[in-house]
């Protein structure tokens, strides 16, 4: 896994954003594997306040195959795909059945 302590940057040399940073994370880790806020804020050197509000962030915004809930006192976060994606409003599944 790649240290996302020092900062990330685009093809275009431009730093990435604290938000992207916590996407990339995701990315590299494994499917289905959930982690805590405690341990993001460890390996991205961000604080606390700051991951959970992306990570309320990322699910509100429903990103595909991304959950984050409170499970007893602690709040857990992980990925069920192999990419965390935005949301697709406009896609084939509207035509699926809902059964």
């Amino acid at each position: 896994m790649k240290c996302c302590c020092i900062p990330s940057q685009t093809s275009d040399s431009s730093p990435k954003s604290g938000f992207e940073q916590i996407i990339d994370f995701f990315n590299e880790l494994e499917v289905n594997k959930p982690v805590t806020i405690a341990e993001v804020v460890e390996k991205t050197n961000f604080s606390w306040s700051f991951v959970k509000k992306t990570l309320k962030k990322l699910s509100e915004e429903e990103y595909c195959g991304f959950h984050f809930e409170k499970s007893g006192s602690t709040w857990i976060s992980w990925k069920d795909r192999d990419k965390i994606l935005p949301k697709m409003e406009d896609t084939c599944s509207r035509f699926l059945d809902d059964d």
